[in-house]
């Protein structure tokens, strides 16, 4: 059995050499850490599913390839390193069987922080997968804690193995230098970068509206949150002009809202809430992923209504809408006035000041228009 260590990168991976492999370990972005290198962070993972969870790995290939299939039988395995995060990383898994290959994600997460995140992230993915049996969140197969034994020390790394959404890639608010306008970049790193027509943007954002909406809980006032563009959480695949969306992380299920643990709540109060925070959150990324924060375009506002509106009927067509008829709250919120909606928005503001305050100048700064043009949507829209 080969096994290989790679570099993701576009359109040709990168090998790793020898002496690549004792360069230290990249804890966070711009922190390395004490002792552990990269050649420790690759043979962890290649000790992870093959030595400790080879008996749990094998039915997973079954699964995937239709087959009996018999470790002997693996003939090459790539591990590429994917991306490094504040708090955890991503590597993929390819496993070769005979002609035939499975691509399995491992997430990896090295300071206690970390870990803490990496396990609550694992239950709740499992947790979610189980009640909503959504395709929208990756799969999670198993999770365990690792001994690496490093030359300079030891450590332990917690790590999960999931499931790897082949051709999803990321997508940012960029600025299309030949058009001299703001659009969204997808990060098709198999064939190019390159920016979505109006059609695909305006489906990116209704599609990924629809995935939150169908994870909210009518009854706790839970939500997948906190989500955010910047971090790469929803990814497109844009094959043969169709968009499809897909989530990849959900790191908390809770209300969002201090006043919505209250037992009296009004349901429909906490799903407006949502919907008024969705709308906003959803216009809201870093410019290439990194760079200022950058608020979408208009048409975003129609997309998330839209998404919205749509997974509710279809909430409500399975039985777990929960309050009442959708038609109820859709004429409830045309009866708001432009001024009304905007003192709905208002509480929003404290709570965005509390979580990001450079998201909270651009919100305050967009507030009006982004209240007029919900508005004007809402009036005209049909449900």
């Amino acid at each position: 059995m080969v096994v290989k260590f790679l570099f993701s990168s576009p359109n040709v991976d990168t090998p790793i050499g020898p002496k690549e492999l004792l360069t230290p370990f990249k804890v966070t972005p711009s922190e390395n850490h004490p002792f552990l290198t990269l050649g420790d962070y690759f043979s962890t993972i290649k000790d992870f599913i093959l030595k400790d969870h080879i008996k749990s790995l094998i039915p997973i290939l079954n699964e995937e390839l239709g087959k009996t299939v018999d470790f002997d039988r693996i003939n090459k395995i790539l591990i590429r390193s994917e991306k490094h995060g504040a708090l955890y990383h991503l590597a993929s898994v390819e496993i070769f069987i005979d002609h035939q290959s499975v691509k399995l994600a491992v997430s990896t997460a090295v300071s206690e922080n970390g870990k803490r995140w990496l396990n609550r992230e694992y239950d709740l993915l499992k947790y979610l997968g189980n009640t909503f049996k959504l395709p929208y969140l990756p799969g999670v197969h198993f999770k365990g804690d690792v001994d690496c034994n490093a030359k300079k020390g030891q450590s332990s790394l917690s790590m999960f193995l999931g499931q790897w959404f082949e051709n999803y890639y990321e997508w940012h608010i960029s600025m299309d230098e030949k058009k001299n306008t703001q659009g969204i970049c997808i990060w098709d790193t198999k064939n190019e970068y390159r920016f979505a027509s109006k059609k695909e943007s305006y489906e990116i954002y209704r599609r990924a509206s629809q995935i939150l909406t169908l994870y909210y809980d009518t009854k706790n006032y839970r939500q997948i949150y906190p989500w955010h563009h910047a971090a790469g959480d929803f990814i497109v695949n844009s094959r043969n002009g169709e968009i499809d969306v897909k989530l990849t992380t959900a790191r908390r299920y809770e209300p969002i809202l201090a006043s919505l643990k209250e037992e009296h709540i009004n349901p429909l109060v906490a799903i407006i809430y949502f919907f008024l925070n969705m709308t906003i959150r959803m216009r809201l990324d870093k410019m290439d992923g990194v760079g200022e924060i950058a608020w979408a375009e208009d048409l975003s506002v129609e997309a998330a209504i839209q998404g919205f509106l749509e997974a509710l009927k279809i909430m409500e067509a399975k039985g777990r809408y929960h309050l009442g008829k959708v038609e109820e709250l859709f004429t409830l919120l045309m009866s708001f006035t432009q001024k009304e909606l905007y003192k709905l928005f208002n509480p929003l503001l404290e709570f965005y000041r509390e979580e990001d305050p450079d998201d909270l100048t651009i919100i305050k700064r967009n507030l009006r228009e982004h209240t007029r043009q919900f508005h004007q949507i809402i009036q005209r829209f049909h449900l």
